[in-house]
């Protein structure tokens, strides 16, 4: 009860009194392994579960914990073999499947595991209560299906709750009172996008103020954020009541969140009611499927008019959705195509897409499109050596041999995107769409190709070229752009025209526009 309000401290002296008086209680340390995972520990997390499980080695909760603290880890292998583990043990129910499946699509190891895909697929989901609604997003072409799944968890893991007594009275402040709740600000990819719109907010309308719920760890991105705030609060050590009941203290009108159901989000929250008006954004691509979210922002590319029903919010319409910083800096080192070991007369097709994205589907298209185009090869990023290995795999089984496979490693951000100008053409991952990744590759001057799908996360791409103004790269179906990436990679002089093209729309199309996004955003807050 202690790690749930918070007070960790207190919560660590109880699990170790409790060890003091019964040193074999797995539980307990099963328990602390948890309080670090709570406070990003990770190692000391795994140190914990490895002691509940020498003491009580057939513990399959204490290796799934493991497993969630080794992923967070970046250790895929082994957190891989502690959900095998833990399933072999009887930690069987679909919060274990959604943990495993989740972590055979980050290594891109589909082996064993593409009848359970299919499964879920087709939202074939026993306890969809149990499912984490995240990792759906990546498999399921429904948005249907993904709303049936996330209602069901987050009525289960999130119910509304009343402790506060409702909203009361409305007192108008004498400004609007926005509040940002994140989970993070720092090097990572909502803040990349957000950063922009917070420092354009008008501050003589709006008074712009964040809840911030991530680590205490600090880098150029945090910093430059937290000084864009009129007040930045951390409410990283406080109970999810607590904040709430601060945040209706201070009278908030309306509550934005940026975290969803993703790590380190906090959706309990906004179940308690932390603002008459709550609203999700940009941090999690689908709906939250809880009536005390009301609205989601979107643009009609996103949630087209027959996919509103698959929505519980009402639905914010920007022209165009996604904020963007346009002071992101591009490096002037000038990439080679031989620093990689690419010839200057191949057509190189791109990727960076995080892994979890790729589906056997989307590799089968990948191949078909290298097969055709015989002076091609594939750029892609890969989180690890064995993530590496399993692709080449996956390609050499297809019959593409892995010296068309190129991996490109980590780079700092503003040589990342500099690196995007030695490819010719991005082709996008589907039912989990590039967002931040594509806006990087586009303002890079590098043309995305996709093709919309059904549910949110899986028409971004979409979104994101027509409000860069080249909707020609917007394919309706697989097939097409299949077809499309095969005719592109046989006609470098289109090519040449589309970066002319994306060139010329790149600094007056709305995509970049960040003032145009939020006078759109803050129209619709008022």
């Amino acid at each position: 009860m202690l790690k749930d309000f918070k007070q960790f401290d207190a919560a660590l002296k109880a699990y170790q009194k409790t060890i003091a008086l019964q040193p074999n209680y797995a539980e307990a340390d099963n328990n602390i392994g948890n309080l670090h995972q709570d406070l990003n520990r990770y190692e000391d997390a795994v140190k914990s579960y490895d002691r509940a499980i020498a003491l009580q080695p057939n513990y399959a909760e204490a290796y799934g914990n493991a497993g969630n603290a080794l992923k967070k880890f970046n250790l895929l292998e082994l957190a891989l073999a502690a959900y095998e583990k833990a399933m072999a043990l009887g930690w069987d129910n679909e919060f274990a499947l959604a943990a495993y499946l989740s972590c055979k699509m980050q290594l891109c190891d589909w082996g064993g595991s593409k009848g359970r895909l299919q499964k879920i697929e087709r939202g074939d989901i026993a306890r969809k209560d149990l499912f984490y609604p995240f990792h759906i997003l990546s498999i399921c072409n429904s948005p249907e299906i993904i709303r049936d799944v996330t209602q069901s968890y987050m009525s289960a893991e999130y119910p509304a709750k009343s402790d506060l007594g409702g909203l009361g009275k409305t007192i108008r402040n004498e400004k609007i009172r926005l509040g940002y709740f994140a989970p993070d600000f720092r090097n990572q990819a909502v803040s990349f996008l957000i950063a922009g719109l917070i420092e354009a907010h008008d501050k003589d309308r709006f008074e712009v103020i964040t809840f911030f719920m991530g680590s205490d760890r600090s880098d150029e991105m945090h910093e430059r954020l937290k000084a864009s705030f009129d007040q930045f609060i951390d409410v990283s050590s406080k109970s999810d009541l607590e904040v709430a009941k601060l945040a209706m203290e201070m009278k908030i009108d309306i509550a934005i969140d940026l975290g969803g159901i993703t790590q380190n989000s906090r959706p309990s929250i906004f179940a308690y009611r932390a603002a008459p008006i709550q609203i999700g954004y940009i941090g999690y691509l689908g709906t939250m499927a809880a009536f005390y979210f009301d609205y989601i922002i979107a643009d009609e590319i996103i949630i087209p008019p027959d996919c509103r029903d698959a929505y519980s919010e009402k639905i914010i319409y920007l022209p165009s959705y996604q904020a963007n910083d346009p002071k992101r800096k591009i490096s002037e080192r000038i990439f080679t195509r031989e620093e990689f070991g690419i010839l200057k007369d191949l057509f190189v097709y791109c990727c960076f897409n995080n892994n979890y994205k790729f589906t056997p589907s989307i590799l089968d298209s990948l191949v078909k499109i290298l097969l055709w185009v015989d002076k091609s090869i594939m750029l892609l990023h890969a989180e690890d050596d064995t993530v590496k290995s399993n692709l080449l795999l996956e390609f050499g089984d297809r019959g593409i041999d892995a010296s068309r496979i190129f991996f490109a490693e980590r780079l700092p951000r503003a040589e990342y995107l500099s690196r995007y100008r030695i490819a010719d053409l991005f082709l996008d991952t589907s039912p989990y769409n590039a967002g931040t990744t594509a806006s990087d590759a586009i303002w890079a001057g590098l043309p995305v190709l996709t093709f919309l799908g059904k549910p949110f996360s899986s028409r971004m791409g979409g979104s994101l070229l027509k409000a860069v103004g080249l909707p020609e790269l917007v394919c309706s179906s697989q097939d097409e752009y299949e077809e499309l990436a095969l005719a592109l990679g046989l006609d470098l002089p289109r090519i040449v025209a589309l970066k002319e093209k994306l060139a010329a729309n790149r600094l007056r199309a709305p995509l970049f526009d960040i003032e145009s996004c939020n006078r759109s955003l803050e129209d619709a807050f008022e």
